[in-house]
């Protein structure tokens, strides 16, 4: 895997960054924008939350929404779940996966989902694994604060390893590290995927960057590096607004899917996704928020390249001096 030049990149804003600009959307719409992706080359679509409805904004139908997908071979289309119940609502959809999330800090724990880490780990996460096994569909972990918690700060690479190898045993597919307030940097990114590669085990790896402060693009490349090859972004950077960060109807602090994607591939790393479907998919998001996302690619002029730079340059003047 780590030799592998190619890469994943999971398109999280449908289930992250729409429902915050949910209020002037349709189910339709929501419908509309997860196919144009999956016609863009995404392998891997979060598509919807599966929360209480206090949760969400009103009128949210997250059944609506996955049953409306026009599905493409060989793309996986996940849902994100609380609990139990929410798992039973979306297996009775055409969800391809779960998402469940759990935070290394306890305290963290509490405050997202309500309930201990250690209530999550042995009462929630089974009960979604049994539910999950007997209709085959695979799981998604999200492992929040595995970087740092706002609340109870540095968070030891040993709490990680624990949380990993209890998730792997139980059958998660993959799991996310997710940096939830922007605190890691590339030294700590690289230590930690070390630390999780060395276990060997049979489980995908990926990360899911917050550039709270600045650092997330840095902290992707760290990650390649380390041996990284699945990434989740949001187009824009849209998002709804992580814990720890100043609230606003719409956040940016997930990566831009467009400028990762740029990035990697000027570095020769494949993503498998089509640059102008892509553009135009973020002119779509920008339409549903309303206001320009910034991501960096749409005002770039992209395809300017170095042979068209060279071909239009006129010789300089003569100059005296």
């Amino acid at each position: 895997m780590k030799k592998e030049n190619k890469v994943t990149i999971v398109e999280i804003s449908p289930r992250d960054g729409l429902p915050a600009v949910r209020k002037s959307l349709s189910a339709d719409n929501e419908v509309m924008f997860i196919n144009k992706l999956s016609q863009a080359g995404f392998k891997k679509i979060e598509c919807a939350s599966f929360l209480h409805p206090r949760l969400l904004p009103r009128n949210y139908d997250a059944e609506k929404i996955i049953d409306g997908i026009k599905k493409q071979s060989g793309v996986t289309y996940v849902g994100l779940v609380p609990n139990e119940i929410g798992c039973r609502r979306a297996l009775i959809t055409q969800i391809d996966e779960i998402l469940m999330l759990v935070a290394t800090s306890d305290v963290f724990n509490k405050v997202t989902m309500g309930r201990t880490l250690k209530e999550t780990v042995n009462k929630t996460l089974p009960a979604i694994f049994d539910a999950t096994g007997k209709s085959g569909k695979s799981v998604r972990i999200y492992i929040l604060t595995a970087f740092g918690c706002p609340y109870a700060g540095v968070i030891s690479p040993e709490e990680v390893l624990q949380l990993v190898l209890k998730i792997s045993y139980m059958g998660a597919t993959e799991i996310s590290l997710v940096d939830s307030t922007g605190m890691a940097n590339p030294k700590k990114v690289k230590a930690l995927i070390k630390s999780i590669l060395d276990l060997n085990l049979n489980i995908n790896l990926a990360v899911h960057f917050h550039n709270t402060r600045g650092t997330a693009i840095a902290n992707c490349v760290a990650a390649y590096e380390a041996g990284i090859r699945i990434f989740d972004t949001s187009l824009g950077g849209m998002s709804g607004t992580p814990y720890g960060s100043m609230e606003l109807d719409l956040g940016y602090w997930n990566v831009p899917t467009e400028d990762l994607v740029y990035l990697f591939e000027e570095m020769g790393i494949k993503t498998g996704i089509d640059f102008n479907l892509l553009l135009e998919c973020v002119k779509i998001a920008e339409k549903f928020a309303g206001e320009p996302l910034p991501g960096h690619l749409l005002r770039a002029n992209p395809n300017f390249s170095k042979t068209k730079v060279s071909e239009n340059l006129k010789p300089p003047m003569h100059l005296d001096v």
